[in-house]
């Protein structure tokens, strides 16, 4: 029936969007690499250690992202090994085009499966929640120094499709930069400590690599 040729054509565009298309921030992804290599040969991180930010020279060039009217500026490398707390896909905003997802991700005891199992997580507006109706099963700031909401920029499509994947509950390794977004009359900003809350305290990560298990 021709409803179901039509069905069928958008579903295949919808998976070559998602997909087969190369992200964005690809040709930056390479630049930045490039100049500010990750450590190489150091043993991965425990899920159970904070994240791994090195420093990068405050004089970073500026990298035009192809096809859009932003440029990206990398502030850290960064590498953490989490739980996956929840996943929030974004379609709408300029922000969107470059980052279509957040990661909220724990680690050290906000990686324990009695820790997580008593809160109730949820993202929206680019935010990360949590909740719960009873005594926290650990305190307040240890539930924010253990975690974080992270907005993903993928740095190839192969990451770009794992990180589609990921699911609540998941564990994975994440190797990459924090990067700031600059546009005319418009900046994203990343965070670069574990420390603060609210606005201004999530991360933008531009992603080189993923390994999830």
């Amino acid at each position: 029936m021709p409803w179901k040729r039509i069905a069928l054509i958008g579903l295949i565009g919808w998976g070559i969007f998602h997909f087969v298309i190369a992200p964005p921030a690809e040709q930056v992804a390479t630049a930045i690499a490039e100049h500010h290599p990750l450590a190489a040969g150091e043993p991965l991180l425990s899920i159970t250690e904070p994240p791994r930010q090195g420093d990068i020279d405050a004089a970073s060039r500026r990298l035009p992202v192809e096809g859009h009217d932003v440029q990206v500026v990398p502030r850290a490398t960064f590498e953490l090994k989490a739980r996956v707390l929840s996943v929030q896909d974004y379609r709408l905003g300029r922000d969107a085009r470059l980052s279509p997802l957040d990661l909220a991700l724990g680690w050290g005891p906000m990686a324990e499966d009695r820790v997580i199992e008593a809160l109730e997580i949820s993202q929206r507006n680019r935010w990360y929640y949590w909740r719960t109706d009873s005594r926290p099963p650990i305190p307040a700031r240890a539930i924010a120094l253990n975690s974080s909401n992270i907005h993903m920029l993928a740095g190839n499509a192969t990451t770009l499709a794992s990180l589609k994947r990921l699911e609540a509950g998941d564990r994975v390794t994440l190797r990459g930069h924090l990067v700031d977004i600059e546009g005319e009359n418009w900046a994203w900003r990343t965070s670069t400590t574990r420390t603060d809350t609210g606005q201004g305290a999530c991360e933008i990560m531009l992603v080189h690599s993923l390994m999830a298990y």
